[in-house]
């Protein structure tokens, strides 16, 4: 926010975001003045609903300058973002409001129906509210945010399938961009100036609730530079944004690489010296065949909601051959690791990964505190080694699926298959996926006859499309461990098995 209040005072005119429209060309640049003004509007609006200091207020949105605006229009009122994609059904947002204790829900205008018990404020996609008269705040009812003062609630769900809010305070974001800017450019100090026009702006293509978007919008207007925000990645988008930008370096996902590397379409890269990859794992066989296509290197990147940014691939180390399987990079700036021994038959050397930082979280919403031991060390639950100090991932401790960039939790899914008539028992688990990283598939107990097509309709209904398994394959029982525990692998290896069966069926 204090960005953003030192840039519309110093340059109103500088341009904080830009967009594409349908016809593929650029068609819209929104200062850091007109930015500031409509989340001005939108604050007095929030005011006139009572919103003040300590308050939360939900955030319903596309991956457009609506999250920016509202966002804004929220800290100006001393309260927190609580950040909900429009991807996730309405449903399962207005439950997440609920755990936030919402007051007020500033959705997109063509949002369901949210029974959040807060009232609701609609935004068009630029951020101009909707249905209401200019309030006209007067500048002594905002607020300029305390550093350590509660920012935005990104929320994820835990081990258990629950989901919960992870709390980031306005210092976390600037701490998260002045590491990115320690990492990538030349230098990682503040620049109050605006970047020269012709550099090109950054891009934000994650769906809106992500912390990815919070943090790349935060370093871009760190140094400088403006960000355009597309809706959604395609291919087509991507083209028209390298068609209207001299794009110097790409912040992509697993799944967007696999399907730029894999595209039918000719496709010019143009001037991108490097492609950054983070969310998700990125397989060996994606990376080398983007690469291989493009000439241009990938780097990975590795983090989580909890603490952010822990380690990302540095240009200088890729292209001299200083990486390998499962490289993540170099620590990032203020982060420690340790490698904790687990008693199984791994290599020396490698186990879980601890994280100690600033910028960890310190307590989900609700208070309920964020598991750092005392000497202050977060279990990632991802297995890995450093080796000549870059970080390396070669495996997961914690039952977790990543679905092209998205955390599912086999728990949750499994407990909402379980509601389901058609089910008497579920073991959800995750198959490797070229394009998306790993795919959720579901073993199911049937309780009479089997009805995939039935069941998968329920899911759908009740979860967001990404949780939703891809197939189903029927088990006479959960396969259990001797400690009477759910045998994950066991459970992989019959899916492989009853899938291929039904593939070769089919063929």
């Amino acid at each position: 926010m204090d960005i953003v209040l030192r840039r519309a005072g110093r340059n109103p005119s500088a341009p904080l975001l830009l967009t594409i429209g349908a016809d593929g060309e650029s068609d819209g640049v929104i200062t850091y003045g007109e930015v500031l003004d409509r989340a001005t509007k939108l604050a007095a609006v929030l005011g006139a609903a009572d919103v003040g200091p300590g308050d939360r207020v939900g955030c319903y949105l596309s991956n457009s300058p609506s999250w920016v605006v509202a966002s804004l229009a929220v800290w100006l009122r001393g309260a927190t973002v609580g950040a909900v994609g429009t991807l996730v059904p309405g449903p399962e947002a207005s439950a997440l409001f609920a755990l936030a204790e919402a007051k007020v829900v500033v959705a997109a205008v063509d949002a369901p129906d949210l029974t959040a018990g807060a009232s609701i404020v609609h935004v068009g996609d630029d951020g101009v509210v909707v249905g209401h008269a200019d309030e006209g705040a007067p500048a002594g009812d905002l607020t300029v945010p305390d550093p350590e003062g509660m920012a935005v609630v990104i929320f994820t769900s835990g081990t258990t399938g629950r989901p919960k809010g992870v709390t980031h305070t306005h210092g976390d974001i600037v701490a998260a961009a002045r590491r990115v800017a320690a990492a990538y450019a030349r230098t990682s100090d503040y620049r109050p100036d605006p970047a020269p026009a012709h550099l090109p702006p950054g891009v934000v293509f994650n769906p809106y609730g992500h912390m990815a978007g919070y943090s790349r919008l935060a370093f871009r207007m760190w140094i400088g530079r403006p960000t355009v925000i597309l809706p959604r990645f395609t291919v087509p988008a991507a083209r028209a944004l390298l068609a209207c930008f001299r794009m110097d370096t790409l912040q992509l996902t697993p799944t967007m690489i696999y399907m730029l590397a894999t595209a039918e379409e000719d496709i010019d890269l143009g001037a991108v010296k490097y492609v950054t990859s983070g969310t998700a794992p990125l397989s060996i066989d994606t990376r080398e065949r983007f690469e291989q296509r493009f000439g241009v290197p990938v780097m990975q990147a590795y983090g989580m909601t909890e603490v952010g940014a822990v380690a990302q691939e540095r240009y200088d180390d890729v292209v001299a051959g200083r990486r390998g399987p499962g490289s993540v990079g170099r620590l990032a700036e203020g982060v420690e690791v340790r490698i904790r021994h687990m008693d199984d038959d791994r290599p020396a050397g490698e186990g879980e990964i601890l994280v100690r930082t600033d910028e960890a979280s310190a307590q989900f919403l609700g208070g309920a505190a964020v598991p750092i031991d005392e000497d202050g060390w977060f279990a990632t639950g991802d297995v890995g080694r450093l080796d000549d100090g870059i970080l390396y991932i070669t495996g997961r401790a914690q039952e977790k699926i990543i679905v092209g960039g998205f955390n599912v939790y086999p728990a949750e899914v499994e407990d909402v298959a379980r509601r389901s008539v058609l089910v008497h028992d579920a073991v959800v688990v995750g198959l490797a996926d070229e394009r998306l990283g790993e795919r959720p598939v579901a073993g199911i107990v049937w309780a009479g006859e089997s009805d995939e097509p039935a069941l998968l309709e329920e899911l759908r209904e009740q979860l967001a499309p990404y949780k939703v398994p891809r197939a189903t394959f029927p088990i006479v029982v959960v396969p259990l461990t001797p400690r009477d525990k759910v045998d994950r692998r066991r459970a992989a290896e019959l899916a492989v098995a009853a899938l291929d069966r039904r593939d070769g069926d089919t063929s």
